[in-house]
């Protein structure tokens, strides 16, 4: 029975690691360099790994979702910062392989679509990244306490 919960919380895992590794997709494609192959799918292999070990050394299932979806949620709170990344090296990019005479136009066509994808992107990110840290919160230290409770009537005096 241990190995199955251990299983089920490494799946668990596992699928909360790959929405992290999604959400931070877009910094991974923008620090690689396509000439060099890059590193980018050992980081995201990294990340996945590294769910998956938090789901697996969580000492139940609850814990283990709980500790997923803080890791999600912390990801997808960095989306702005990952898109801002992307858009800012699609923007150089963009701007570099137009003629001269055309650049400046270009730097603003470029600039305001940068603008455009990072807000959309924190929109999307910050309140899906607090929804997911609220609930992770919740499933890590929720849990149960206990309550006593003590019935003082004035009628009841022992004398």
């Amino acid at each position: 029975m241990k190995f199955f919960s251990a299983f089920i919380r490494t799946i668990v895992g596992l699928v909360f690691g790959v929405m992290s590794a999604l959400a931070l997709s877009p910094a991974l494609a923008a620090m690689t360099s396509t000439e060099e192959g890059g590193s980018a799918p050992l980081v995201m292999l990294a990340i996945i790994v590294i769910g998956a070990a938090f789901g697996l050394f969580a000492p139940s299932i609850r814990r283990a979702f709980g500790r997923g979806f803080l890791f999600t949620g912390v990801c997808l709170l960095a989306l702005p910062l990952s898109t801002a990344l992307l858009s800012g090296r699609a923007a150089s990019e963009t701007v570099n392989s137009v003629a001269v005479s055309d650049q400046a136009m270009t730097a603003v066509g470029a600039g305001l679509g940068a603008v455009a994808l990072t807000g959309a992107a924190a929109f999307i990110g910050l309140i899906l990244g607090g929804i997911f840290v609220i609930t992770g919160l919740v499933l890590v230290l929720g849990g149960r306490r206990e309550v006593v409770v003590i019935d003082r009537t004035p009628g009841l005096v022992r004398r």
